[in-house]
Formats: C-alpha cells, sequence, structure tokens
C-alpha cells in the first residue's frame, strides 16, 4: 500500500501546480485567489514525493430537511500522467475516509469524471442536473401586481448578503443542498467572474435573486432562488426584458420539478436531464441517527449493510422509530433488508425508493418491510445547487 499523507499549507502551491497541469487550467487572478480559499478550508491528502496525486476534501455543511451534516467535498482529484493507474488515488480515498470519520463529515459529495470509477468507493448518483432551454421568442407574458416589488442589478459581490438572505430562507436548499459560509459565497464571486445579480427587492428587504451570464445570444439563469410570488414575477419580467437581444434562456437548475404547463405552448421549451453529483454515507450511524425520517414510528427492523471501503459502516443494524425518537444501533440476527451502502444513498437521498429496488433486484429482502421502511424516507430527490 503507497504511503499517504496529509498535505499542509506548505504543500499547496504544488497541488495547484497538479491540479492545473491535470485539468489543464492556465492561472489567473480570479482561479489564483479562488484555489487559495478552498485549499484553505479543505483538508488534502496526496501521495508521492514530490507530490504525485491527490485528493481535496472541502469541509461543507449540508441541510436535509433542517438536519445539518458535515460533509466533506471531494475535488480537484488529481495524478500526474506517470502515476495514473497506480493505485494511489484508491489509497487516498481509504485515508481520507478515516480522516472524515474523525472530523465529524457523516457525508461527501463529488462531481464524478466517471461514475463507475468511483462507484467503487462507494459513491451513488444522488443529485441531478436540469436544463430548461426556451427561445425568447416564446417567453410568456408575465402578469404585473402591485405589490411593490423592484429588482435591481446588483455586482455579485454585492450581492452576496441578499442572496445569503434568501438562499437561506428557501426550502430547495434544505433538500440536501449547502448551508453557504460567507467564505464559500465569496469563492464563488471568484470561481465565476462573468456572473450578474439581479435582486428582487420589497422596500429594504431582499425577496428574491437570480444568477445570469450574458453569453453570445444566450442569456444564461444559474439561480433562482425567491420567497414569494411576487419575488418570481418581478425577476420573471427582468428576465423578459432581454428577449429582444438574446435567441434563448438557458435555466440550469438542481430542481427536478418539470416547468412545461408554465408555458402557453410548452413544446417550445426543451428539457434535459443529466446525471449531477455523486454522494457517500461515511459515517452511517450518525446519519440514520439523526436523519429526518417522515414517520413517527417504525417497528424494529434488521437491516444488513454492504460497504466495502468503510468497514464501520458494514454489518448488521437495528433501526426502529418509537413516537419520533429514533433508535440506530448494532444488532445480530437474520437481516429483513440486505442493501448496500450505495443503494442506501439511493433510497435516503429520494433518488429510487426501497420499493422500486427490489423490483430490480438491488435490493434483498422482506417485501413488507421494504415497503415500510421505504415510506419512512425522503420521497422527493435531494437537489444541489453548487460545485465543487
Amino acid at each position: 500500500m503507497t504511503t499517504v499523507k496529509q498535505l499542509t499549507p506548505q504543500d499547496e502551491a504544488s497541488y495547484y501546480a497538479l491540479a492545473r497541469y491535470a485539468f489543464n487550467k492556465p492561472t489567473s487572478e480570479t482561479r489564483d485567489r479562488a484555489f487559495a480559499s478552498l485549499y484553505a478550508h479543505s483538508a488534502a491528502w496526496g501521495v508521492g514525493e514530490p507530490l504525485a496525486s491527490g485528493v481535496l476534501g472541502t469541509h461543507f455543511e449540508v441541510d436535509f430537511a433542517g438536519v445539518g451534516y458535515g460533509m466533506s467535498g471531494i475535488g480537484y482529484v488529481a495524478s500526474y500522467p506517470e502515476a495514473a493507474g497506480q493505485g494511489g488515488i484508491g489509497d487516498i480515498m481509504r485515508t481520507a475516509f478515516q480522516a472524515m470519520r474523525a472530523n465529524g463529515e457523516t457525508l461527501s459529495y463529488l462531481a464524478p469524471f466517471s461514475s463507475t470509477f468511483y462507484r467503487r468507493f462507494g459513491y451513488e448518483g444522488a443529485f441531478d442536473q436540469v436544463t430548461h432551454v426556451l427561445p425568447t421568442h416564446a417567453f410568456p407574458k408575465v402578469p404585473k401586481r402591485e405589490s411593490g416589488v423592484t429588482v435591481v442589478r446588483v455586482p455579485f459581490r454585492a450581492a452576496i448578503s441578499a442572496m445569503a438572505a434568501v438562499y437561506g430562507r428557501s426550502k430547495d436548499a434544505t433538500r440536501g443542498g449547502l448551508r453557504r459560509a460567507d467564505w464559500w459565497w465569496l469563492n464563488l464571486a471568484d470561481h465565476y467572474p462573468d456572473r450578474e445579480v439581479a435582486v428582487a427587492m420589497m422596500g429594504e428587504r431582499p425577496t428574491g435573486y437570480m444568477v445570469y451570464q450574458r453569453d453570445g445570444d444566450t442569456f444564461r439563469i444559474f439561480e433562482l432562488f425567491h420567497d414569494d410570488l411576487d419575488a418570481l414575477l418581478a425577476l420573471a419580467r427582468f428576465t423578459g426584458g432581454h428577449r429582444s437581444a438574446y435567441r434563448q434562456y438557458v435555466f440550469t437548475t438542481g430542481n427536478p420539478e418539470s416547468i412545461h404547463d408554465l408555458l402557453p405552448d410548452p413544446s417550445e421549451l426543451q428539457t434535459s436531464v443529466r446525471a449531477y453529483m455523486m454522494a457517500r454515507i461515511v459515517d452511517v450511524a450518525d446519519f440514520m441517527q439523526r436523519y429526518p425520517y417522515q414517520v413517527s414510528d417504525l417497528a424494529p427492523t434488521l437491516i444488513a449493510i454492504q460497504d466495502d471501503y468503510i468497514p464501520e459502516n458494514a454489518g448488521l443494524w437495528q433501526l426502529a422509530i418509537s413516537d419520533g425518537q429514533v433508535s440506530f444501533t448494532r444488532a445480530t440476527g437474520e437481516p429483513q433488508i440486505t442493501l448496500s451502502i450505495q443503494q442506501l444513498v439511493k433510497a435516503t437521498f429520494g433518488v429510487r425508493s426501497l420499493r422500486a429496488a427490489y423490483t430490480l433486484g438491488l435490493v434483498d429482502g422482506d417485501p413488507f418491510t421494504i415497503a415500510s421502511v421505504g415510506e419512512a424516507f425522503l420521497q422527493r430527490q435531494t437537489q444541489l445547487y453548487d460545485y465543487f
């Protein structure tokens, strides 16, 4: 096994050089600043002397229906070409998982270059990204209401406090999304220097915002959060005001809900869905003990979990809920449900129900018990609006 070392602030320059080489990214003032910020809020591991392969795990917190979990966002997984295929990344991941657990990071997310590669380490697809494309001539007429809401264009950095307030009130951000820290908002400003912000205001109070970019003949929308209908309509009117200057609108979102029914001619809208980011349960005991179950009572159920990379997660567990009090403990006996850590991600993140997984042969056990436990999990798929 390769010797893995946890990197220090003194290793930042060598890691940044590795990342730029591996991803063919030139240096720039904003990119340099964004990486420095990311590295300062991350743990980094590497192999080789000098550094040949590395993994960066950024310290985040995510929100599951009001329950906060520490999450390690894996990024900049990189190797020089002469070190590729030598198992260095696998060795690093084993070390990283133990460090995450010690640091209270219950979950880990990543953007895969290959889902097959990261499934080896227990990750599974948890988030989709939806893109809506609409010709500007088909943008609907937006009703005007006497609400008093105005829209102002604000530079990204100057808009952070307003965006943070609106984002922090949004239920969409509590479906597995990030609880964005101040440093991360500033990082976004550096990472996406060409993005602009429109803020909906009710007097002095921000009630909505839209992050967008003017890109040739395309008006691209990357985030749209609002407190109420008045803010949404005001931002929609602002968007429609660009129809004469652009050929199409492109709206990219983590929300999988269809919007075809909102258009006079739904056939004008092209919607595509792609697999976005993956998730991994690093500490299954903490995750399941504090999970926001959708039932207040559940008979004791024995669940066998398979996890090849984190032995502390593997084995037989008993899940029980009594009058809202959850118990998730080690157990002995015959399992009523048997599943992999990846299938547990799908079920608990609302990607695919346990019942549906059972019908596809992905989960084994008693059908009645599988259905009962599945109803206790979130029924709506998780949503993510960030990338790292």
